[in-house]
């Protein structure tokens, strides 16, 4: 579980590094004002777009991965319950 973690970061940080190479390339290619204000304009918002796919993404990951531990620790409760009950009666 703590690979999964580290690889949806790294996967995060590698778009998030991709996203401003792109914004610097677009910065430094020669166009006009308005051409340049229209073009950062677009890949601001497809940048925001991403962005709040990946995090929506990232939280969907982190609420199954917290259900899960949650049953599993529910689980694990139940059988130490019953354990304890059946240790009771023949004691």
């Amino acid at each position: 579980m703590r690979r999964h973690a580290s690889t949806t970061a790294e996967v995060v940080s590698f778009s998030a590094g991709a996203l401003v190479g792109a914004g610097l390339a677009l910065l430094y290619a020669p166009k006009t004002g308005t051409e340049m204000r229209e073009k950062v304009s677009d890949v601001t918002g497809d940048a925001i777009a991403k962005m709040k796919g990946l995090t929506a993404e990232a939280q969907d990951k982190l609420n199954r991965n917290l259900r899960r531990g949650r049953e599993y620790a529910e689980e694990k409760v139940s059988e130490l319950s019953s354990n304890i009950e059946e240790r009771e009666q023949y004691h």
